[in-house]
């Protein structure tokens, strides 16, 4: 295996690790997280039964919340959550994706932050995500689309769940819905969900996987630069660095962070769900050409 290329994405792994630093202080990044801020306007239990009864929810309020703050009215065929009340029994409340204003609660959402959450840059051929969606049914790792928060991309269950199953946000385009696809794989292969092993319709070939104890961080920061790895070889920029800025808190938090690990599963998981495909090699092939 020619080395060199390994060498590349280690240079490319520390550029992209500084430049979350970088992004740590950055005014678009404040501007993220100083507008979450401004909807923190209900207790942690109101929150929590929020999202009992639904997870996909973004940000809610009241009727007066929305008027008075935002000038948003309610939809009339807006679905309402209930919540306690600060002087009575209980509240109705409701999501931002139930209002109306000026804006469209996409465009509403995109103004206040700056930019979309999972906004991925560039164009890829379907056939791309179809295909390492078909390898992953292979595998027994089923795949499901679910209406999910605006900043939720995916998630894929651990080894404590019982099953094997990754979520992506069906509301998300395919470039994004492929870079979610790999970020959640790459938490499989690089050993962060309990699972041991992954075996097709033949027993005898099994795959084993890796089994590793890290932080929260290290977890969140290895699978993000796998599935940028794996993006910027299609030609695909996404907001990984924002994303790993919004986990990095010090330097610190790389200590647990393995290159080498990162760069053997990205390779593994090119291999196993986008190498093997045609169409594949022939765009990154082009990519390279026109420098993208």
């Amino acid at each position: 295996m020619d080395n060199s290329n390994h060498i590349n994405d280690k240079f490319t792994i520390d550029e992209l690790l500084h430049r979350s630093w970088q992004h740590k202080g950055s005014e678009e990044f404040f501007k993220f997280f100083n507008f979450i801020a401004s909807f923190n306007h209900y207790s942690r239990f109101n929150n929590m039964l929020v999202y009992l009864q639904n997870e996909a929810v973004t940000f809610f309020g009241g009727t007066a919340f929305w008027k008075k703050r935002f000038n948003r009215t309610i939809k009339e065929d807006a679905r309402p959550y209930v919540i306690l009340a600060p002087m009575g029994p209980v509240m109705m409340v409701y999501d931002v994706m139930d209002t109306e204003g000026k804006e469209t609660p996409e465009e509403f959402l995109e103004k206040g932050l700056g930019s979309k959450p999972f906004e991925v840059k560039g164009k890829i051929n379907p056939a791309f995500f179809e295909n390492a969606i078909s390898v992953a049914y292979k595998f027994g790792i089923k795949i499901v689309f679910k209406d999910q928060s605006y900043f939720k991309g995916g998630h894929i269950t651990t080894i404590f769940s019982g099953k094997l199953e990754i979520a992506l946000n069906k509301n998300n385009k395919v470039e994004a819905l492929l870079a979610t696809l790999m970020h959640e794989l790459a938490h499989l292969f690089l050993g962060h969900t309990g699972h041991k092993e992954l075996s097709r319709s033949n027993p005898d070939k099994k795959i084993k996987l890796m089994q590793r104890k890290l932080t929260r961080t290290a977890e969140e920061l290895e699978a993000e630069t796998v599935s940028f790895l794996l993006c910027k070889k299609l030609g695909l920029e996404t907001r990984a660095a924002d994303y790993i800025a919004g986990y990095i808190t010090n330097e610190d938090d790389l200590i647990n962070f393995s290159y080498e690990a990162v760069i053997k599963m990205a390779d593994k998981i090119e291999d196993l769900f986008l190498g093997n495909y045609g169409i594949y090699k022939d765009s990154v092939q082009q990519s390279l050409f026109f420098g993208e």
